[in-house]
C-alpha cells in the first residue's frame, strides 16, 4: 500500500530546505567575502601602524635622541580588547621600541607582510626597512584573534538563521493552508453532494491554480448527471415498455393453456410468438438506445470509413427482407467511396434503422435507398422511399422516444429514429428531413464532415 504523500508537508519542506540551501550557498560566500575584506583590514592596520611609528622614529634616529631600550606595556585600561592584539618593535641594530607581549622579532623577516611563529603561535607581520638610518620596524597580531573574530561572525550568522528558519517554517506553513483551504472547501462540498442531485461546484471565487481542476470536475459532473439521466429514463422506458407485451404475451399463453381446441391453442401461441418477437426487437432497440447515449466522441475510437462500402453492406443484410415487403433496395453514389471520420458500428446502426423504416412504412410494392452526393463542404448521406409522405405535425414528433407512426405495426418500438439521432450527435452530423403531405415519398439526409 502506497504511502499518501501532503501536498502541505511536501510544499514545506521543499520551501524550506531551498530556502536553506539558498541561505547556506549565501553564508559560505559572504562569510569568505568577510573574511577576506577582515584579512585587508587588518593587513592595513598593521602596515598603517608600523608606517607611524617609523615616522615618529626616524626624525628622533637623525637627531641622535634615541639612546634607551625600552619595553613598553601598554595600558589595558585604555584600549580595546582588539588593539591588544597587536604587537610591535623597532631596532636600529640593537632593540630600542618593543611591546611587552611582541615576540622576538628576526631581522631576517623579509619587508612587506609574512607569516611568523613564535612559541607555538602565529603572527601575521608587516616588516618596514629604512635603508638610510637601518631602522627596522615590526608590526604584528596573533592569527588566532582574527579566527576568533571571523568564528563570532560565523556563530551570530548561524544563529540568526537557526532562530529565523523555524519562524519561517511557521509562516509558511500558515501561508500553505490558507491557501490550499479551497481545496477543502472543494472537498466538503464534494463530500457534502447527494448522488440523486449531483450540483456543479462554484467557481467564481476560486483560485486561478484550481480554476481549470474545478472546471474538468464540472464538465465530469455533467457527463455523470445526463448518464444518471438517461439510465434513469432508461429503466423507466423500459420498465413502461416491457410491462404491456410482457402482460399480453402472460394472457396469451394463459390461453394457450387453457384451450381445449387444438385450433385455438395454436392461435394463442402463434401470438405469443410475435409477442417474443416484439418483446426481442424493443429489448435490442432499448440496449442499443442504452449504449448510444452512454457513449460519446470521446469514448468511441473513430477512423476512416467508407460510407458507400457501409451502405452496400447494411443493403446486402436487409435484401430479403425488403423482398417479403415487396420493396426494391437500390443504391446511389456519385463517387465509388465517401470517407468520413466515425465508428463503424455505431453507423451501420444508424443505416439499419433508418432502412428498417423506409421498409416498414412503405407499402409494397415500392422502393427505398441509400443516395450519397457531395454537399458543398459536407457528405450528404439520404436514405428515401417512395412511401407516403408525413405532416409537419408528424415531423417534430418523430425524433421522440417510443413515439410510433400509424403504420409501424405491432412490432414497432418507437425508438428507431432516437437512435439515428443520437448516433447522428456522436458524429457531430446535421439531419435534414424532408417532409410532405402528399404520396411523394419520404427523405432523411443526415450531412457529415469528410475525413481529413
Amino acid at each position: 500500500m502506497s504511502r499518501k504523500v501532503s501536498i502541505r508537508k511536501r510544499l514545506l519542506l521543499s520551501l524550506i530546505g531551498l530556502i536553506g540551501i539558498t541561505w547556506l550557498g549565501i553564508f559560505i560566500l559572504v562569510n569568505q567575502d568577510a573574511t577576506h575584506e577582515l584579512e585587508e583590514i587588518y593587513d592595513a592596520s598593521l602596515a598603517q601602524n608600523a608606517r607611524i611609528l617609523f615616522g615618529l622614529l626616524q626624525q628622533e634616529i637623525k637627531e641622535g635622541e634615541v639612546e634607551l631600550i625600552r619595553n613598553i606595556e601598554l595600558n589595558s585600561n585604555f584600549q580595546h580588547d582588539y588593539e591588544l592584539n597587536i604587537a610591535f618593535a623597532a631596532n636600529l641594530g640593537r632593540l630600542i621600541i618593543q611591546s611587552k607581549d611582541a615576540p622576538d622579532f628576526l631581522t631576517e623577516l623579509p619587508e612587506g607582510f609574512s607569516d611568523y611563529t613564535f612559541d607555538g603561535e602565529k603572527w601575521r607581520v608587516f616588516t618596514l626597512r629604512d635603508r638610510e638610518t637601518g631602522l627596522v620596524i615590526h608590526t604584528a597580531q596573533k592569527l588566532a584573534a582574527r579566527e576568533e573574530l571571523v568564528a563570532y561572525l560565523i556563530k551570530d550568522t548561524l544563529s540568526i538563521i537557526m532562530l529565523v528558519l523555524p519562524l519561517l517554517g511557521l509562516f509558511i506553513w500558515l501561508g500553505i493552508s490558507r491557501s490550499l483551504r479551497p481545496l477543502k472547501q472543494l472537498v466538503d462540498e464534494a463530500g457534502a453532494m447527494d448522488p440523486h442531485s449531483l450540483r456543479l461546484f462554484n467557481i467564481d471565487h476560486a483560485p486561478a491554480e484550481i480554476s481549470p481542476l474545478i472546471r474538468a470536475l464540472n464538465r465530469l459532473l455533467q457527463r455523470l448527471n445526463h448518464a444518471i439521466e438517461n439510465e434513469r429514463r432508461f429503466t423507466a422506458d423500459a420498465a413502461h415498455e416491457l410491462r404491456t407485451p410482457l402482460a399480453g404475451l402472460k394472457v396469451q399463453l394463459q390461453v394457450a393453456l387453457r384451450a381445449t381446441d387444438e385450433q385455438q391453442k395454436t392461435k394463442a401461441m402463434n401470438k405469443a410468438l410475435q409477442g417474443i418477437d416484439r418483446t426481442t426487437h424493443l429489448v435490442n432497440q432499448l440496449l442499443t438506445l442504452a449504449r448510444a447515449d452512454r457513449e460519446s466522441a470521446t469514448t468511441l475510437t473513430f477512423q476512416s470509413v467508407d460510407l458507400v462500402g457501409l451502405s452496400r453492406g447494411v443493403i446486402t443484410t436487409l435484401k430479403e427482407d425488403a423482398r417479403q415487403h415487396r420493396i426494391r433496395l437500390e443504391m446511389d453514389s456519385a463517387q465509388p467511396e465517401y470517407p468520413i471520420n466515425g465508428e463503424p458500428t455505431m453507423l451501420q446502426i444508424m443505416l439499419r434503422n433508418l432502412l428498417e423504416n423506409a421498409i416498414k412504412y412503405t407499402p409494397g410494392p415500392g422502393a427505398a435507398g441509400i443516395r450519397i452526393t457531395r454537399d458543398a463542404d459536407r457528405i450528404r448521406l439520404e436514405v428515401w422511399d417512395s412511401g407516403t409522405g408525413i405532416s409537419s405535425e408528424t415531423l417534430d414528433l418523430m425524433f421522440q422516444r417510443f413515439r410510433r407512426g400509424a403504420q409501424s405495426g405491432p412490432n414497432g418500438s418507437g425508438l428507431g429514429l432516437s437512435i439515428v439521432k443520437r448516433i447522428a450527435e456522436i458524429h457531430d452530423a446535421e439531419i435534414d428531413v424532408n417532409h410532405t403531405d402528399t404520396s411523394t415519398g419520404f427523405r432523411i439526409g443526415i450531412l457529415f464532415q469528410p475525413f481529413r
